[in-house]
C-alpha cells in the first residue's frame, strides 16, 4: 500500500521528495488516511494487522528465549515508527512549500485510488480479525515441516518409473 501511496503522491505533486512536499493533509485527506493506516500497521501498532504480525515474532522468539530477538523486534517497531512520523510531518502535515497550492498533477483516476483504499480497509479487516490469516500460516507451515504429503502428491502426479 505504502508503494502505491507514493505514486499516488508522485502523481498529485510530481515529487516524492520530502523536502518539496507538504500539505498533502488539507490537499488530499483520503490520501492522508490510508498513508496513517497503511504507516501504522507497518509499525506494528494495534489493532491494525502489522501488530498481529509483530506480535507472533516477539511471542515466538519469548517461547524460545530469544530476549535479544525480542529487542530487535520492537526496536524494529520504534524505528520504522519514527519513520513514519518524519514522512507525516513533511508530507501531510507541514505547509506546502510551493508558492501555491495547486497540483502539478491531475487528481490520480479511481483505478488508481481504488487499490490503495482497499488494501488500507484489508490492513483494518486483518487486524480486527486476524484469526484466519493464523489458521493458513499455521497450516502451511505444519505442511513445510511435514513434507510428506506433497511428495505423496507429486507422485500421484508424476510416478516413479
Amino acid at each position: 500500500a505504502l508503494f502505491l501511496i507514493a505514486g499516488w503522491i508522485q502523481a498529485r505533486r510530481g515529487t516524492t521528495r520530502l523536502n518539496r512536499l507538504g500539505g498533502l493533509f488539507e490537499a488530499a485527506p483520503l490520501l492522508a488516511a490510508v498513508f496513517l493506516l497503511a504507516a501504522l500497521s507497518l509499525a506494528g501498532i494495534p489493532p491494525l494487522s502489522g501488530f498481529w504480525a509483530k506480535l507472533a515474532v516477539v511471542e515466538a522468539a519469548a517461547s524460545a528465549g530469544s530476549g535479544w530477538l525480542i529487542a530487535a523486534a520492537l526496536a524494529a517497531g520504534l524505528v520504522t515508527l519514527l519513520s513514519m512520523v518524519k514522512i507525516w510531518n513533511e508530507a501531510f502535515w507541514k505547509d506546502d512549500p510551493r508558492a501555491t497550492s495547486e497540483t502539478t498533477g491531475c487528481r490520480p483516476p479511481a483505478a488508481m485510488v481504488a487499490p490503495i483504499v482497499a488494501l488500507a480497509l484489508l490492513t483494518v479487516a486483518i487486524g480486527l480479525a486476524p484469526q484466519t490469516l493464523f489458521e493458513i500460516a499455521d497450516q502451511a507451515a505444519a505442511e513445510l515441516l511435514d513434507p510428506d504429503a506433497y511428495l505423496a502428491a507429486l507422485q500421484v502426479v508424476r510416478p516413479t518409473p
